[in-house]
């Protein structure tokens, strides 16, 4: 009777450390590909279109920069979609009162409305930029030679070895 309940408990704990084990999924780097119209992203051997797919495997790295530079990069797009609100409403307001809307007022809105969206089209790519290098770093090979000279114009090789256990 002892060894039954002792198999029982054995099994029940065999059966808790066999499937309690976490499974680390392998990241894989992100090719970036520009194109005419827009940048095409391969990560996995999979075509992506929307740079907003690739939260998953930034943010499974666990890396603060390149989770951080993915956030911003998110916030600003966020920003942009709500930035395009702006100058449709003016537009259709000044479509159905005409003599409310001066000119100036209506090509200043819509033109700084398009400044400002350049500009964060661009400091937004730079973000998407910044954390797609540090995954790439972050994943990249696990073995390195760098080649540095020193302010005294010494040059020196290194030769690094990153294990992760």
């Amino acid at each position: 009777m002892k060894i039954r309940y002792l198999l029982i408990v054995l099994i029940i704990i065999s059966g808790n450390i066999a499937f309690g084990q976490s499974v680390e999924n392998k990241l894989y780097p992100i090719e970036i590909q520009p194109r005419v119209f827009g940048t095409r992203f391969i990560y996995d051997r999979q075509l992506i279109n929307n740079p907003l797919a690739l939260q998953i495997p930034i943010l499974q790295a666990r890396d603060p920069k390149a989770s951080y530079e993915f956030l911003m990069y998110k916030a600003q797009k966020q920003s942009l979609a709500y930035l395009t609100i702006l100058p449709t409403a003016i537009s259709l307001y000044a479509i159905f009162n005409r003599d409310k809307v001066s000119d100036g007022f209506y090509w200043s809105t819509v033109g700084g409305s398009f400044l400002v969206s350049t500009y964060l089209n661009f400091k937004s790519a730079a973000h998407l930029r910044k954390a797609i290098l540090r995954y790439n770093q972050i994943v990249s090979n696990q073995v390195g030679v760098s080649f540095e000279t020193l302010p005294n114009h010494q040059p020196v090789l290194g030769l690094g070895f990153v294990h992760k256990f």
